[in-house]
């Protein structure tokens, strides 16, 4: 730990402190990744806690482990399609050549639960007493020998029952052995995991940045009360879309992290080219302090398998909400101008011919304003 000279090198800490900070003051919860591309959308709008107690699953019995294991996070086994060959190979050689014997008498007891199950239900279709349960004991070797053949030649059988030995990550590999599946063995599929796309996480899936468990929850205005929609955040254009320079999509940053814009709005069509959204994320603005800047509403976050926090995120639901946030930060000059619309008098009633018809006054309040808010003090 010590350099040559017996002193401990060290550096400061305060970007990902200050990273942690940013991040829980957008007060999002870490939710479930999507299985495949095609869920992300679903996420977003119906995001899953990664506190539910039927996945934070982390001591277990083989039972339990096997009933949710399209759920679960932590598995003793490693992800085989994040290895490489040469992790592979030596895995193999420590780990699983050294328990042959022990997976064949595995493969006994399950053979012995079949058999069991078997022999139950022909007895209730024949109307006769319920036989007693098969002991892998029992088992002959010549009728062993015959069962290892037969899930030889069903990959997706001898695939569950290695998975299940080892504990191992899961993979989306049930469709590719659908074909060699034996006519008659009755199989039960589940949805898949949330991690057997991209791995299981190497941490705990919400990585300790947050314990929300729900989204669910109002945000109070001090003016206008109880709001519909969480405020939106201001995001940063790092990267303007350019195909010039290979960036196809525009790069967004929000609180210290790249956000994931949704499929919807990859393509940038003709109309949004003309508005000011639109380009801000095709132009690189050397104007602004900082680059440009727009607003965004976040929609969910997750930790994927190497430990990267995904944000994914939307354009605002209600132009109103970005103007209420402008209001509180005093951006852009704005005091008061969402309050006083709310408030503006009503229909007047036509002045006389002979009388010049004033002006209609707006309301003077100054609520709503950054020097209300005793934010210029900060």
């Amino acid at each position: 730990m010590d350099s040559t000279e017996h002193i401990t090198d060290f550096q400061s800490a305060s970007d990902h402190t200050m990273t942690l900070k940013k991040f829980q003051e957008l007060n999002l919860p870490i939710s479930v990744p999507a299985g495949d591309i095609n869920e992300k959308e679903k996420v977003a709008r119906h995001p899953k806690s990664v506190f539910e107690e039927d996945g934070d699953i982390t001591e277990m019995d083989s039972e339990q482990a096997q009933s949710v294991e399209n759920k679960r996070w932590k598995f003793k086994g490693p992800w085989l399609a994040g290895m490489t060959d040469g992790e592979f190979n030596k895995w193999l050689e420590k780990n699983v050549r050294t328990k042959r014997n022990e997976f064949r008498a595995y493969l006994r007891e399950v053979y012995a639960k079949e058999l069991t199950e078997e022999h139950r239900t022909q007895a209730i279709r024949d109307e006769l007493p319920i036989p007693p349960e098969v002991k892998a004991s029992t088992i002959t070797e010549s009728q062993f020998m015959d069962y290892l053949k037969d899930i030889r030649q069903d990959r997706l059988v001898l695939f569950r029952h290695v998975s299940r030995f080892l504990d191992l990550a899961p993979l989306t590999t049930d469709s590719q052995y659908l074909a060699t599946m034996k006519v008659g063995r009755p199989q039960q599929f589940d949805k898949e995991s949330p991690y057997g796309m991209n791995g299981p996480p190497i941490t705990h899936p919400s990585a300790g940045i947050s314990y929300l468990r729900t989204p669910h929850f109002l945000d109070n205005h001090p003016i206008y009360g109880p709001q519909r929609y969480h405020p939106v955040v201001k995001a940063r254009v790092l990267k303007p879309r350019n195909v010039g320079t290979g960036v196809h999509d525009p790069i967004i940053g929000i609180a210290g992290f790249i956000a994931d814009r949704p499929l919807y709005q990859k393509n940038l069509g003709s109309a949004l080219r003309h508005t000011p959204r639109g380009g801000a994320l095709l132009n690189l603005d050397l104007t602004s302090h900082g680059g440009g800047k727009l607003y965004y509403k976040l929609d969910a976050a997750t930790i994927d398998s190497t430990g990267r926090v995904r944000i994914q995120i939307s354009d605002p639901v209600n132009p109103t909400s970005e103007l209420v946030v402008k209001e509180l930060l005093g951006e852009d000059g704005m005091k008061n101008e969402v309050y006083t619309e709310s408030f503006q008098d009503g229909p007047q009633k036509p002045a006389p011919r002979h009388i010049m018809p004033r002006p209609r006054q707006r309301t003077t309040h100054i609520y709503g304003s950054q020097e209300s808010y005793g934010l210029n003090k900060i």
